[in-house]
């Protein structure tokens, strides 16, 4: 139940970075204009290239992740999103540290990556625990 609960919240990642990704390409909107001040401070010169670098990462990451939630790699999928949401809260810190201000954005994606940390870690301690406590019963017979 638990590996599924994780998938679901990384098949929904997913789903919301190809969602802001394809809402970014076509430069319109609040994406028409890179900010020229993040020109040569960020790794990004715009949109587009901040767009394609968030679904290849983190929308094809998390659908990987879903898939081996949804196919009983248990394991596989609690390392992976511990992986991703500690990803996801280092490149929502990048700008901070790079511009030194903090964006209404940023806070929505930490508390994101803390959720999937968060669901990972949880994940693996308990079948950690789980599993421990099975072959302890095992080995008692």
């Amino acid at each position: 139940m638990l590996t599924k609960l994780v998938a679901a919240f990384n098949l929904a990642m997913s789903l919301g970075a190809f969602y802001m990704g394809i809402s970014m390409l076509p430069v319109m909107g609040v994406f028409v204009e890179f900010p020229p001040e993040w020109v040569g401070v960020m790794p990004f010169t715009s949109w587009s290239a901040l767009a394609i670098y968030g679904m290849l990462v983190f929308g094809i990451g998390n659908a990987v992740a879903t898939v081996c939630g949804f196919t009983r790699q248990a394991r596989t999928c609690f390392v992976a999103t511990i992986s991703l949401g500690i990803l996801l809260s280092l490149s929502a810190a990048l700008p901070i540290v790079l511009l030194g201000d903090w964006y209404l954005p940023l806070v929505f994606f930490f508390f994101l990556s803390f959720i999937q940390i968060g669901l990972g870690l949880y994940g693996v301690f308990k079948k950690f625990r789980t599993g421990s406590q099975a072959s302890k019963g095992i080995l008692n017979q």
